[in-house]
Parts: structure tokens; C-alpha cells; sequence
């Protein structure tokens, strides 16, 4: 009997397949909470690649019921694992970020304003949504302390809200501006001259956010602020924004290419 065809190596493709399937399904679903799982589960993970990697090639030979079924199964992790980078809304970079801008910047700021006269004066607060629930609310009172809560309970989220002076319909009124802009966070404090952050896009762990400020910066502050590695200054009052998360590189993807395209318009160079 051929390895391939030995019921417990069947019974590990079968576990390692579906294995997959469960993580992709998980990362389109809720794909930053999830890729916690699959680092956590890292030393399962790339065995299960391999393995699945190794079933696909074997069962293009359709000769037992059991290769069918791993080919069906292979297939649709091929396709689940492809579609993020086929779906735009799973792509960005500043060139992506300065046409939304272009688009909405105007409507991002009144969202900001509508909110600040609600807040709690003095505290900060951090609301980002995945697929039209709370996947983020943290808190500060202002002393310099953040209570961090992913992924809150409805009971942590009325307490949240409560402190902060807002309330169920101010939420929701939040959700659907965001969502209308293709936005999916906010980041703000109740303290004037402060900057607050419009949340774009994750992908994987990264952040994209526009940061705008309600004075213009000057030209030693934009420098400043350009010399860091995960920041671009796209004018004197809006900076796009990359935070890696806890793993990645904590340059903005594409950061020099981009400012060297600018300085070509901006110049007429060819």
C-alpha cells in the first residue's frame, strides 16, 4: 500500500486541510483578532501548509474517492487564501490613502467635530468596528492611563460609552459615518490643539490612519515628523499614518517612492 493511500496519512491531509480552511475563513472574518490564533498556533500552522501542500500535488491524480475530496478541499483554500488579495479593500498604500483623502477628508473632520462636542472633556478614547461590531474601545480619563479592551463585552461597552458621555446611539451614529467613508476607526482626545486619527484600513497586523492636526504644521515640524519612518506628511495639517502592530517592518510600505513621486509633480521633473 502506498503512503498516499494509508488511512492515517489520509486522516492527517483531511486534519490539516480543514485545519486551513478554518484559518483562512477566520482571517477573512476577523483577520486581526484571528492572526493572534495563528501566531499562538504558529508550530501547527507551517506543518499544515505543508502537508496541504503536499496533498494538492498528490491528489491531482483523481484515483480514489478520498484524493477527490482533498482536491475539492485544497481548491477552496487555494481560493480562500487568494481572495484578499484579490478584494481592494485588502490593499493600500499612500497613493491609495491620498485618493481617499481627495474623497472624504472633508467628512472625516466633521465626524471628529460632531464627537468632540459629546466626549467627556479631557478623556481619550479609541473606537474601531469590524463587520458593524466593536472590535476596539479604549478608554483613558485623561490621566495618562489607557484601559485597553479588544473585543469588549456589551456590558464593558455600555460602562465605555458612560465614561466617556457618549451613548448606544452616538455609537451606532459612528458606525455608519465610518462605514460611509470606508473608514473603520477613530482615535481622539477632549484636549484642544491635540491631533486626533481616522482609521483606514488593516492589513494583516498593519494600520493605515490619516492623523490630522488643527493647525498648521511648520516646515521644521513636517520634517520632523517625515524623518519618521512610519509617517508621510501629505500636507500641513494631515499625516498618513503606519503602525505594524507587533510584528513587521515599521516603515510605511512604499514611504520613498511615494515622496520622490511627490517631489517629481510638485517640480515638473521628469
Amino acid at each position: 500500500m502506498k503512503l498516499t493511500d494509508k488511512p492515517n496519512w489520509i486522516a492527517i491531509q483531511y486534519f490539516c486541510v480543514l485545519f486551513l480552511t478554518f484559518c483562512f475563513v477566520g482571517l477573512i472574518v476577523s483577520d486581526f483578532l484571528f492572526i493572534w490564533f495563528i501566531v499562538l498556533l504558529i508550530w501547527l500552522f507551517i506543518p499544515a501548509v505543508i502537508v496541504a501542500c503536499i496533498s494538492f500535488i498528490s491528489s491531482l491524480i483523481c484515483n480514489s474517492r478520498h484524493k477527490k475530496i482533498l482536491l475539492i478541499l485544497n481548491v477552496i483554500n487555494i481560493l480562500l487564501f487568494l481572495l484578499p488579495f484579490i478584494n481592494p479593500s485588502s490593499k493600500c498604500d499612500a497613493d491609495i490613502m491620498e485618493n481617499h483623502y481627495t474623497e472624504y477628508g472633508g467628512r472625516m473632520e466633521q465626524i471628529y467635530r460632531n464627537l468632540y462636542d459629546k466626549i467627556t472633556p479631557g478623556c481619550y478614547v479609541h473606537i474601531e468596528f469590524e463587520h458593524g461590531d466593536v472590535s476596539m474601545f479604549h478608554f483613558s480619563k485623561g490621566n495618562g492611563e489607557v484601559e485597553s479592551n479588544w473585543d469588549p463585552s456589551e456590558e464593558k461597552i455600555d460602562s465605555l460609552l458612560t465614561q466617556s458621555g457618549l451613548d448606544r446611539k452616538s455609537l451606532a451614529w459612528l458606525e455608519k459615518e465610518l462605514d460611509n467613508i470606508g473608514c473603520i476607526s477613530i482615535s481622539m482626545q477632549t484636549v484642544l490643539d491635540d491631533s486626533f486619527s481616522i482609521g483606514f484600513r488593516r492589513i494583516g497586523m498593519g494600520m493605515y490612519s490619516f492623523r490630522f492636526y488643527d493647525h498648521p504644521l511648520s516646515p521644521e515640524e513636517q520634517d520632523s515628523i517625515n524623518a519618521d519612518p512610519c509617517l508621510i506628511v501629505y500636507n500641513d495639517s494631515t499625516i498618513f499614518e503606519y503602525s505594524s502592530g507587533a510584528f513587521g517592518s515599521l516603515n510605511f510600505p512604499g514611504k520613498e517612492e511615494y515622496l520622490k513621486k511627490k517631489i517629481q509633480i510638485n517640480y515638473g521633473i521628469d
